[in-house]
């Protein structure tokens, strides 16, 4: 945290506007065909992300701290934002933009994925200025977990450029990111898992995330050979 021209700024929150600049400009970077209707939509994706990321955590902390401490709850300059519910809200926001402007939000969501990781890769490096996320042993998951999610960027656009379906780029994420979390999952230390019947709830979202990215696949190849096989 420091003063700038009288304002105070936070490095934590600086280092996640930069992530989610670099994650909009690699989306429409990816898709320029596109690029103003991925401006048009990422406003409810932002919103949807935002909240969703800050829901989590809330809901995540609350018996330990936010319970306590009502007034920090909106206080997201501080640190504390679900990852899992800043996709899920992404991708919910994404959806009520389609529904109400009557859009396919399909071609979007293949440029979110793009953006996500790389977003996701540069925000983890927020965890480092505030200290946070450790290991048991004390490893530095926030690294660990910025490098996994640039490796799933460089394999999205590789991707990319192999395009054969509609979906395919947002599964493939989805499934990639459900892995990465599964694996980082272990070597977080024990008190700061939120677990619902003794399961982390970080796991059981990551085999959510994974079983809707193979559904999405799945959908996707099978809506292109219907279409292939048509007379």
């Amino acid at each position: 945290m420091f003063d700038l021209w009288g304002v105070t700024m936070h490095g934590y929150g600086i280092i996640l506007g930069l992530g989610v600049w670099v994650g909009i400009e690699a989306a429409q970077l990816a898709f320029p065909k596109i690029k103003k209707e991925i401006e048009t939509a990422l406003l409810w994706a932002l919103v949807g992300g935002v909240a969703g990321a800050r829901l989590y955590h809330v809901v995540d902390y609350w018996n330990r701290y936010y319970q306590y401490n009502l007034g920090k709850i909106w206080a997201v300059w501080e640190g504390g934002l679900g990852i899992w519910g800043a996709v899920l809200g992404a991708i919910f926001g994404v959806f009520l933009y389609g529904y109400f402007k009557k859009k396919n939000v399909w071609p979007v969501l293949e440029a979110l994925a793009i953006g996500a990781p790389i977003a996701q890769a540069i925000g983890r490096l927020g965890n480092w200025v505030n200290g946070e996320l450790y290991g048991k042993n004390g490893e530095p998951l926030f690294a660990c977990e910025a490098l996994l999610n640039l490796s799933l960027f460089v394999i999205l656009l590789t991707l990319r450029k192999k395009k054969t379906f509609s979906g395919k780029l947002l599964g493939v994420y989805l499934i990639g990111y459900g892995v990465i979390r599964i694996l980082l999952e272990g070597i977080r230390p024990n008190e700061i898992i939120w677990r619902i019947n003794g399961v982390p709830t970080a796991m059981i979202f990551g085999l959510l995330s994974l079983a809707i990215g193979f559904l999405i696949l799945l959908r996707g190849k099978l809506s292109r050979n219907r279409t292939t096989n048509q007379p």
